[in-house]
């Protein structure tokens, strides 16, 4: 569910603008219609400054998290401490592409070792003709130098580096090269000497962590003279500027206590209901539960201002396909004591996350029980393992294709379930926020899924329930069609209309098959985690038969195997209910998004 909203509008001369601007940072419930076009240098300035302490803070925390016990530094002016943290990672920057120079020219030296080139000099000093060159060592071998002096330096299984002298110009055939002038060993040392340097350099950035507080606190002012800053140039000016307004949304539970300050300031503001095509925020307001699922409603984007928030049914089916992904009520256990783990440790400060993991997980704990009936890949119903066997009696959705409501069919059924909800979703939005004549073509699409779907079962999988009023589901899918050939798109002329209304049936019908078919992947993901987790346990147990120090490799196996199986088996859960519901379910809601989040003009608090 969403919050409902009202705009306000006020005018102001121009001389009230500051005292005005700081009452509503100090009321805090607009939401400031920015002017997305004002720029100032203030503004700039603040950006920029912004910009560069975020860079400090995300430099420090790198290497502060790496390196404990350093002393820290605490006492130095924010602005100093910035420019000191970038100066010194500019040094480390500098020193690595220093290093990649050294690199380059070790490369270039190795082959020469350490060649003293100061003697190359002496004798070029005294009229010698000096070259180093490479070749072949075939070709080395071949060549005949004459009365040229030549030395190898360096030989390898193909190649000779030789040094050839001689009196005037040198006419050989072979490639002549620059070495370094530097030895192999000096240039050792030299980034020997960038690689100290940087360490100490990142241990002087870590010992800034003390300042990370200050730092942080300081973004926030940054934050909050810049939204102050755009409240101020979101003003319209009128009347040559000797007037001034300002437009911004608030939430309409506190209209009566806004009303009461602007009487009492005695200010000049009008109030009004958001129209079609307002800009107006979002706030979703969803019970307890509901509220846990709101990021992963973030994750994709924001329901708009007119349209129904899928949050709620999000919460309803997103543990559900998570758990019928994951499958194995070992893997369910692990997950919920991870995240329970989490609530007194890693996620203490977001335990709304940690309690929507333990929840994911106690749901996957009961659905590998009820579904086909796995426990870390061992099946409730083997006769190998009597410590489960007890829990064979709570599978309620088993593998047996000739029971109907088997793990296969009630993978189909969830989807049929989950698009027949997102089809009355996109109902009740027409029917909510736009005009019930444009909700026909959504009721016909209903009527054609759900005669499609009857007609499916009844006649083609001959189920005897459905076959009776065989004429009731022949005209919910005629009526169906000319719903949505005549009121598809009622913009159009008649005859345009029903001509075009053959393509949204095309994609109605293609689309049913394809929606529901793309839940297979519930029951194939649960599937591959418990036929990975079974052949896990198996050659586990065959390593273990073999000596006692089988056994010892045997447990690490399984520890092993089943942590990587269940790693795999978590990513795919997380991810592909998360594609169902974007794709399938949002395709059928017909989800627009774009909504932008509620952001009161307020002052962030500033802790220290």
């Amino acid at each position: 569910m969403k919050t409902s909203f009202k705009k306000l509008t006020l005018l102001v001369f121009h001389r009230q603008k500051l005292q005005i601007t700081k009452m509503l940072q100090k009321i805090g419930v607009l939401h400031i219609e920015i002017n997305k076009d004002f720029r100032s240098e203030t503004v700039d300035a603040l950006e920029r400054n912004k910009g560069k302490i975020l860079k400090a803070v995300e430099i420090i925390e790198t290497y502060a998290g790496s390196r404990t016990g350093i002393p820290t530094i605490t006492e130095a002016p924010v602005q100093e401490t910035v420019d000191q943290v970038l100066n010194l990672r500019y040094r480390i920057e500098a020193n690595i592409l220093q290093k990649e120079n050294l690199l380059k020219e070790k490369l270039q030296r190795i082959p020469w070792d350490d060649l003293d080139l100061s003697k190359i000099q002496r004798l070029t000093q005294r009229g010698l003709q000096v070259k180093l060159c490479i070749a072949s060592k075939k070709e080395y071998e071949a060549f005949d130098f004459g009365t040229l002096i030549h030395q190898a330096v360096q030989t390898t299984a193909n190649q000779v580096y030789f040094a050839v002298i001689g009196q005037a110009d040198i006419p050989i055939p072979f490639e002549s090269v620059k070495v370094p002038e530097r030895t192999l060993t000096e240039l050792l040392e030299a980034e020997e000497s960038l690689q100290n340097e940087n360490e100490n350099i990142q241990e002087e950035l870590a010992a800034y962590a003390g300042h990370l507080p200050k730092l942080k606190a300081e973004i926030i002012n940054i934050e909050n003279e810049l939204a102050f800053a755009l409240a101020q140039g979101s003003y319209q000016a009128h009347h040559q500027g000797v007037i001034m307004s300002l437009s911004g949304w608030f939430p309409e539970a506190m209209e009566n206590d806004l009303i009461t300050y602007l009487k009492t300031e005695k200010l000049t503001y009008a109030i009004e209901r958001p129209r079609p095509g307002d800009d107006v925020p979002v706030k979703l307001q969803n019970s307890k539960y509901s509220k846990l699922f709101e990021p992963i409603t973030k994750v994709f984007e924001l329901p708009n201002y007119y349209e129904w928030d899928p949050t709620p049914l999000i919460a309803v089916f997103y543990p559900i396909m998570f758990a019928y992904c994951l499958g194995d009520a070992g893997y369910g256990l692990i997950f919920f004591l991870v995240s329970l783990l989490g609530w007194f440790s890693f996620l203490k400060n977001t335990r709304s996350l940690a309690f929507l993991g333990m929840i994911l997980g106690l749901v996957t704990t009961v659905m590998g029980l009820i579904k086909s009936g796995s426990v870390f890949g061992i099946p409730t119903n083997s006769q190998d393992w009597e410590l489960f066997q007890g829990l064979g009696k709570y599978v309620l959705i088993p593998d047996d294709r000739d029971f109907i409501f088997n793990a296969f069919n009630v993978a189909l059924m969830i989807g049929v379930v989950q698009i027949f909800m997102g089809i009355f979703v996109s109902i009740y939005n027409k029917f909510t926020y736009e005009h019930w004549i444009k909700a026909i073509s959504q009721i016909g699409k209903l009527f054609i899924v759900s005669g499609v779907i009857w007609i499916f079962l009844a006649d083609m999988q001959e189920m005897a329930a459905l076959q009776q009023f065989g004429y009731l589901r022949q005209i919910l899918l005629v009526s169906g069609v000319v719903m949505v050939l005549f009121f598809h798109d009622m913009e159009q002329a008649m005859p345009v209309r029903a001509a075009s209304g053959i393509l949204p049936l095309f994609f109605i019908f293609t689309g049913i098959l394809g929606d529901i078919l793309s839940y297979v992947r519930l029951f194939a993901l649960g599937v591959a985690s418990s036929v990975l987790g079974l052949v896990v346990n198996q050659i586990g147990m065959q390593i273990m038969e073999n000596s006692w120090w089988g056994a010892i490799i045997g447990v690490i196996f399984l520890l092993f195997g089943h942590t990587l199986n269940f790693c795999i088996a978590v990513l795919g859960s997380f991810v592909h209910p998360l594609r169902l519901t974007f794709v399938e379910f949002y395709n059928n809601a017909q989800f627009k998004g774009g909504g932008k989040e509620y952001r009161p003009f307020r002052k962030q608090p500033i802790e220290l």
